[in-house]
């Protein structure tokens, strides 16, 4: 393989990124090779250094599918970005798939949490609401007491849901970037 098939197969599974990465890239690659052919190697042993310019784009897709996530905490640019990981090793493959198993088991929790924990913030009102439709005179000192309970223990849970799915957030990046490491060091 040559260098210019090198960078073209390079640039064909970049595409994925946006047109002026993909330049500064490639040129980045082009002066790799300057300086490897001024250090005395021959395009074949630069690329030899380099790997699979396929694999090296998996790499390159993945660090920016990371970089995305990272900025963007979006759904879907996580998502992206663990599709971009998957495609680096078949064990990463296997983890992922697994973890998304164990998600789809704690969905049910999930989402009684989603539910429940703004019903119980709003318990106070729901409490008001239900004294002008069935009058005042229905609700009890226990019925207030409960909407008072459901307000704090869903105001705590809150705070303890977002700091966790914070937590999950940044945990999710991490992985996704020491992925990224280990493949470079297998790599080198």
């Amino acid at each position: 393989m040559s260098k210019k098939q090198f960078l073209l197969i390079l640039e064909k599974y970049l595409r994925k990124l946006p047109q002026n990465e993909i330049e500064e890239i490639l040129q980045d690659y082009e002066e790799y090779f300057t300086i490897g052919i001024e250090e005395g190697k021959t395009e074949s042993q630069i690329i030899e250094g380099l790997g699979s310019p396929k694999q090296l784009a998996k790499e390159l897709n993945a660090i920016n599918a990371i970089n995305k996530a990272e900025e963007n905490k979006s759904i879907k640019s996580m998502f992206t970005a663990l599709m971009s990981i998957m495609g680096l090793s078949v064990m990463n493959c296997i983890i992922i798939l697994m973890s998304l198993f164990v998600l789809l088991i704690l969905t049910p929790f999930i989402l009684a949490y989603i539910i429940g924990v703004p019903i119980m913030i709003l318990s106070p009102l729901i409490l008001i609401i239900m004294g002008f439709v069935n009058g005042f005179s229905t609700i009890g000192t226990g019925e207030i007491f409960e909407a008072i309970k459901g307000l704090i223990i869903g105001s705590i849970l809150a705070v303890l849901g977002y700091y966790v799915g914070k937590f999950f957030v940044r945990l999710f990046i991490k992985y996704l970037k020491w992925n990224t490491s280990i493949v470079r060091e297998q790599r080198l």
